[in-house]
């Protein structure tokens, strides 16, 4: 057989309500951080495409915005992408919590119902079994079973990586022939500059409250690299604004006496410094841009756009 005959590959979107560990567990089936993660709503806002490459296949995961209702152009913009992501993609995860009531609720009912008639593989996931008893699965499994007939049903906890190997391989048993879309050694579509941004706004999420984390976006300004003799880079300077909607989260998020975006600044710097695996020289200025998440010319520039 020809590796075009053999080699399997696909895309693989894994959708849900916000919380349920998305992002956890597009970092575990990376084994690298590249969606950032907090216990706030909505902390994903763009579709993370994370590759896993093996001898016989190429599976590309694909992280998307929790399901929501929409209340800004931004969170349409959100919508969007997982409503594109699970209809473009090969294979879907719909991801719930073991702890969740054992009933279908509305949001997880509109995900089945656009793909009902659909012959993609569904694989229900049902994530944090570390910190709920596995004899209360029995009820929520059956009422899922009810509503949907799912490919298959696996329990994980993407925070310890039990149950990867199981559903990985679920997952190569539904692929089809393919080619390799990305390059072998690709670990995402994300660049440097994206990851920055979001590991400086998943500090911002960490360390303030109310509606300040949803009312912050950051752009990169500059990102300049240093370079030895013999072509390593040795440092990455980079400039980036936190954009806020009012003066009184723009003080909020300054500080007293600038401890607040110190702390963002330094715990920022040192995921960075660890992304980048070199010294990093981090410069965050803030900017207030009312109503920011309404006006489309701001979420284009900060990517934001279809």
């Amino acid at each position: 057989m020809t590796e075009s005959t053999e080699f399997r590959s696909g895309f693989v979107s894994l959708v849900g309500r916000p919380n349920v560990g998305k992002s956890t567990l597009l970092n575990q089936l990376a084994g690298q951080r590249l969606a950032i993660t907090s216990p706030k709503p909505q902390t994903t806002r763009s579709t993370i495409r994370a590759i896993l490459d093996e001898q016989d296949a190429q599976i590309v995961f694909v992280d998307t915005p929790g399901l929501h209702q929409p209340k800004s152009k931004l969170g349409r913009y959100m919508a969007d992408s997982a409503r594109m992501a699970l209809a473009e993609s090969d294979i879907v995860l719909l991801l719930i919590e073991a702890g969740f009531s054992p009933r279908v609720l509305d949001l997880e009912k509109r995900v089945l119902d656009q793909l009902k008639g659909s012959a993609k593989p569904v694989i229900l996931v049902i994530n944090k079994v570390d910190v709920n008893e596995k004899e209360a699965l029995l009820p929520l499994i059956a009422a899922f079973s009810q509503a949907f007939d799912f490919t298959a049903i696996i329990p994980v906890s993407a925070k310890t990586g039990d149950g990867m190997a199981v559903l990985i391989g679920e997952i190569k048993k539904h692929l089809q022939p393919g080619p390799r879309y990305f390059p072998e050694d690709s670990l995402t579509d994300q660049t440097e500059r994206m990851i920055a941004a979001e590991l400086i706004r998943e500090q911002i999420l960490k360390k303030t409250h109310e509606e300040i984390p949803h009312g912050t976006a950051v752009s990169i300004e500059s990102f300049k690299e240093d370079f030895d003799a013999a072509g390593e880079r040795v440092r990455v300077t980079i400039e980036a604004t936190i954009l806020c909607e009012r003066d009184t989260h723009k003080g909020i998020i300054i500080g007293k006496r600038g401890s607040m975006l110190t702390a963002i600044g330094t715990d920022a710097r040192k995921e960075i410094e660890a992304m980048l695996d070199c010294p990093c020289y981090l410069d965050l200025f803030i900017r207030v841009r009312e109503d920011w998440r309404n006006r489309q010319n701001i979420l284009n520039d900060l990517g934001y756009h279809s």
